[in-house]
């Protein structure tokens, strides 16, 4: 009997995108084909350990990228998918590291409260010149610096800030006094970019030189934004692939 994979509740990766990375993954390989019904949420939740809301979620995401449809009464269905176009799933950083071989670790440059632009407060929905934390980090493989990872992030007033926390790659800890501000979701914009002097000079590489930037809105339950930030990768180091399944 196969093993159901598991989700990781500590992982960076919100728990609906590696449930609808799994569900993908199956899609992929031909357990679900095209016209094949998709578990319900019903099913997805029970199997997984996992809310309603979640798996409906993970549903979603799949939904809005048409690898699967919704019929009204009946369920939700594995698409045939369209031949011009592909989805892309980004990995976990740690995930990613792992799978290479490499040991992964995050360094924290800096952490601090900022008083907000006007950006930044547009986005997070707070005053201008109110307060939020700024976060830098670096997100290694082996030793060796790939992303740079900056931060804005609603700071939980019940406690008080505390730069150890961030030294281990969890954020949790940010929010455990307020469970309004839980990020549990996340909407991730990709686009090519190049490496700024400072960029370059954290990562080890040149002005210039090539790279891709993840920008970040991630959202509580309520939805509202609770962090926005960008991933710095290395364009020598990372690739984004994709691939669709046409039979």
């Amino acid at each position: 009997m196969a093993q159901i994979p598991e989700i990781e509740t500590d992982s960076f990766t919100p728990a609906y995108f590696q449930l609808a990375n799994i569900l993908y993954q199956e899609i992929m390989k031909g357990s679900l084909r095209p016209g094949d019904r998709v578990p319900s949420e019903n099913e997805l939740s029970e199997e997984y350990g996992l809310s309603r809301m979640t798996a409906r979620k993970a549903i979603s995401v799949l939904a809005e990228k048409g690898v699967v449809r919704r019929e009204k009464g009946k369920g939700t269905f594995v698409s045939r998918p369209r031949m011009e176009g592909g989805l892309f799933l980004i990995p976990d950083f740690h995930d990613e590291m792992r799978m290479q071989g490499l040991s992964p670790d995050v360094r924290l440059l800096g952490v601090k409260l900022v008083a907000a632009g006007k950006r930044p407060a547009e986005v997070l929905g707070v005053r201008k010149g109110g307060k939020l934390i700024y976060l830098e980090r670096v997100l290694e493989g082996g030793g060796e610096p790939l992303v740079l990872d900056r931060k804005y992030i609603l700071p939980d007033r019940s406690q008080p800030l505390l730069e150890s926390e961030l030294g281990h790659g969890s954020m949790e800890d940010l929010f455990q006094g307020n469970p309004e501000i839980v990020p549990v979701r996340a909407d991730l914009k990709l686009s090519a970019t190049v490496l700024t002097h400072k960029e370059a000079r954290i990562l080890g590489g040149e002005e210039g030189d090539a790279a891709f930037c993840m920008e970040q809105h991630i959202f509580a339950a309520n939805e509202r934004r609770v962090i926005w930030g960008w991933l710095i990768y290395r364009g020598d180091r990372f690739s984004f692939e994709s691939s669709s399944r046409l039979l």
